[in-house]
């Protein structure tokens, strides 16, 4: 599936102050699979747990601008701790677009890590000052 490389400061994200824990897949005795429901999913490669940041972005589509709510995946040591509806900013922030099973599009967010202060974002070209 594609994967795209999306700036955060010419893309700005507002965090809505949601963060949940990424649970790891388990296996259950019906042989399906959940999350779990005490074993918080890492990152293979470093080891640090994950995190689900909830955020909203300004989205136009055929002309028409509407918000979205993503969750972006972030690994970090401890709880992110964002301010609600505050600017965030991401380090190597990345979608990946799917085809669902109602044969509609899904966006899967993740990013290497949160920025620490996000900078300002440059206003979309076309758009007026205010």
């Amino acid at each position: 599936m594609p994967s795209y490389m999306v700036d955060s400061v010419r893309q700005p994200f507002t965090a809505t102050g949601i963060v949940d824990a990424v649970m790891e897949w388990e296996e259950s005795p019906e042989g399906k699979r959940r999350p779990s429901k005490d074993k918080q999913a890492r990152n293979e490669d470093t080891g640090m747990p994950l995190w689900q940041v909830e955020v909203l972005y300004v989205q136009t589509s055929f002309g028409r601008r509407s918000t979205v709510t993503a969750k972006v995946q972030v690994e970090a040591q401890e709880e992110p701790k964002l301010r609600p509806l505050g600017p965030v900013g991401f380090e190597g922030l990345q979608v990946e677009v799917r085809i669902n099973r109602a044969g509609g599009f899904a966006e899967y967010w993740s990013a290497e890590g949160l920025l620490t202060a996000p900078r300002e974002a440059q206003k979309p070209a076309g758009e007026k000052a205010a």
